[in-house]
């Protein structure tokens, strides 16, 4: 008899077990609801850069060996970041190059943008009757973070020209 006193009754046991099943429930639900806003904030940031990148656009209008100064324009819808500007003789390979940003062209084909030997590497010796290699990496302003040089290579356009 002493024994049935002491048991917990079956209505309050089912609610104990309910409340913990809810709550076990909630618990996962908030998780999974995280991980997937998390996820979903990735795909769209991902997306953001892809789209940046496609609207990227850079033209080299001309290039004077003699001056050693290359023009180019921005006729893209986003204002682009040079990283890196070389000019190397045709069918030879690129020389080594520091990624860092030389200069700003904005979305705008009334103002070509001036590279001379200070923003550009240029060879020591240069013979105009040889063909030259101008290449040039740039991205979008809008995706462009000055404290990480691999994101900025990853998701920049290379720029190949005929000297």
């Amino acid at each position: 008899m002493r024994l049935a006193k002491l048991a917990v009754s079956y209505l309050i046991s089912v609610a104990i077990m309910t409340a913990v099943t809810i709550a076990l429930g909630l618990f996962l639900w908030g998780i999974i609801g995280g991980w997937a806003g998390v996820s979903a904030l990735d795909i769209i940031e991902e997306t953001n850069k892809g789209v940046a990148q496609q609207r990227s656009l850079l033209i080299v209008e001309f290039v004077d060996l003699q001056r050693k100064i290359v023009w180019v324009s921005n006729p893209g819808k986003v204002d682009l970041i040079l990283l890196s500007c070389i000019v190397y003789p045709k069918g030879s390979s690129p020389p080594s190059r520091d990624f860092i940003e030389l200069a700003k062209a904005e979305a705008s084909m009334n103002a070509p943008l001036e590279l001379d030997s200070s923003k550009c590497i240029f060879p020591s010796s240069l013979d105009p009757s040889r063909p030259y290699i101008v290449e040039i990496y740039a991205i979008a302003s809008t995706i462009y973070n000055p404290s990480n040089i691999m994101e900025n290579i990853q998701w920049a356009i290379l720029v190949r020209s005929d000297a």
